[in-house]
């Protein structure tokens, strides 16, 4: 996501919410919607670490004017474009909104949101006014089925119906 332009010759910070950091590199593609001009294909010419984010400098971009219209966007690469994974690996974008159901099969909810723990994600799971922190182990996830929209769990005794 864009949080600002920085200094005035047109660079942006950026908060990166990648699992392929070196997608920013220079000479990387990102896409954003701005309002009204639909999506944007934008070059990078140049990247550093800024305070926990990353400063980049995209070409066609050169002054404060111009990179302030990115402000507040999201940054994102077409699914045509992400590399394909190992088995049984997946992008958040494609876990993101998923139908998850308990070893019994009842519907929990979505996944709305992911949390990097260590080694093992947890899916923040809402549905039915209450919120699920599931996490992405052998032992708990049966089965993630994108093509269907469905993780199925295994039971989770005295945590989910």
């Amino acid at each position: 996501m864009v949080t600002k332009p920085v200094g005035l010759k047109g660079e942006l910070k950026i908060k990166p919410l990648t699992d392929n950091p070196e997608r920013y590199g220079p000479g990387g593609k990102l896409w954003m919607d701005p309002p009204g001009s639909g999506p944007v294909c934008l070059v990078i010419e140049r990247v550093s670490e800024h305070k926990g984010s990353l400063k980049v400098r995209f070409k066609g971009v050169g002054s404060v004017e111009e990179a302030d219209k990115y402000r507040g966007l999201d940054v994102y690469v077409p699914e045509s474009e992400v590399p394909p994974l190992e088995k049984g690996e997946y992008y958040h974008f494609q876990v993101l909104g998923l139908d998850v159901y308990s070893g019994s099969g009842i519907l929990l909810g979505k996944v709305t949101d992911i949390i990097a723990a260590g080694e093992k994600d947890v899916y923040v799971v809402q549905g039915g006014g209450r919120e699920y922190l599931i996490p992405v182990t052998e032992e708990h996830v049966k089965e993630i089925d994108v093509k269907s929209g469905r993780i199925d769990l295994y039971p989770m005794k005295g945590y989910i119906p």
